[in-house]
């Protein structure tokens, strides 16, 4: 059975993902959607905000990333490791300090060794606010069934 076909995967996936300091710094929380296909919510956090009290242009960019890698892994057994090994990110407007953004993370290919996604943050308006590409190195573990 594959990873895809097990919704507790993604509830593991969604707890562990809020034990990880990074991710409690900057705020930041998981929510799986389906396969492929993940949300990365960000409170507002004051933590990922530059000196103008806007989000910092890294904190999107760990949001992009987050969102693909996790979107990756819900296509992937538990066991499976991956490691980002491309990112480009494109900051489109700025947002004021304290409001809460959605990245979106969706794979759009999925190999058998690497994945590529693309992630939109966007703000409760629905404005989009940065958008990337991430490709993600997949290193399976032995006896792995995920498909590629």
């Amino acid at each position: 059975m594959s990873a895809t076909e097990r919704p507790d995967h993604w509830r593991t996936m969604e707890s562990v993902y809020a034990e990880s300091a990074i991710h409690q710094a900057l705020g930041l929380r998981l929510a799986v959607n389906g396969p492929g296909d993940v949300s990365v919510l960000y409170d507002g956090a004051s933590a990922a905000t530059n000196r103008n009290g806007n989000p910092a242009g890294g904190a999107l960019a760990e949001m992009v990333d987050s969102a693909v890698v996790q979107a990756a892994r819900t296509l992937l057994e538990a066991t499976d490791r991956t490691v980002t090994i491309e990112l480009k990110v494109n900051f489109v407007r700025g947002v004021p300090s304290g409001e809460p953004l959605t990245t979106r993370g969706m794979i759009d290919h999925l190999g058998r060794t690497t994945a590529v996604g693309t992630g939109r943050v966007e703000d409760q308006a629905g404005h989009l606010v940065a958008v990337g590409l991430v490709t993600v190195n997949i290193r399976r573990s032995p006896g792995s069934d995920s498909g590629g």
